[in-house]
């Protein structure tokens, strides 16, 4: 029996023994959005600039028990995605995007990252007019570079009649490991990227 080890923190990494690849959350590159005066009157609101904050990624550990190599091989668990998004619009639209920061494996040259498949199972949002909504497909091939394989995507929403207030959204992935006779158990990491678009 080879057990094959995800992990989904961001940091540093001490694993034993055991074929692993780590998550961490970034951000996407963002310009501020210019905020405009309005003319009418002083009570008016004031556009807010979008702001993505708190994404995170759990559990910290996925574990693959591979029995019979050559075949597909879930995770014991899922991992879920979670974010903030201040100053959305229902009007602007989301996405949820993850790749491997490597073609390979970390110390295991032969196991590449597109032996590992990505699938959303399910996306939810909490706030005014906020929506999330999984990618159809899949399970996807984890691609080595960005920006990445889109999961899910959906609205920012807002807190009222105005652009402006606070949106929470969860996405639940599940990973499969495709195994081979030739990929040989051993602590090998593999460095996972989301990245948050919010316009």
């Amino acid at each position: 029996m080879r057990k094959f080890m995800m992990l989904a923190i961001a940091g540093v990494l001490v694993l034993a023994g055991e074929l692993a690849w780590a998550q961490k959350t970034t951000l996407s590159p963002r310009r501020p959005t210019p905020v405009i005066q309005s003319l009418s009157p002083a009570d008016s609101p004031i556009p807010l600039a979008t702001g993505v904050s708190g994404l995170t990624a759990t559990p910290a550990t996925l574990q693959f028990t591979a029995n019979n190599p050559g075949s597909a091989v879930a995770g014991n668990s899922s991992a879920t995605v979670g974010w903030s998004i201040s100053g959305g619009a229902s009007g602007n639209t989301w996405t949820l995007s993850v790749y491997a920061n490597s073609a390979t494996f970390t110390g295991c040259t032969t196991v590449p990252a597109s032996a590992v498949g990505v699938s959303c199972s399910s996306a939810s949002a909490t706030g005014t007019r906020a929506s999330a909504n999984c990618q159809s497909g899949g399970p996807f091939t984890l691609p080595s570079t960005a920006p990445g394989q889109q999961v899910a995507s959906g609205s920012e929403g807002n807190a009222g009649p105005t652009v402006g207030g606070s949106s929470t959204f969860s996405v639940v992935l599940n990973y499969q490991f495709t195994d081979s006779w030739q990929y040989i158990a051993n602590t090998c990491p593999l460095t996972i990227t989301y990245t948050v678009n919010a316009p």
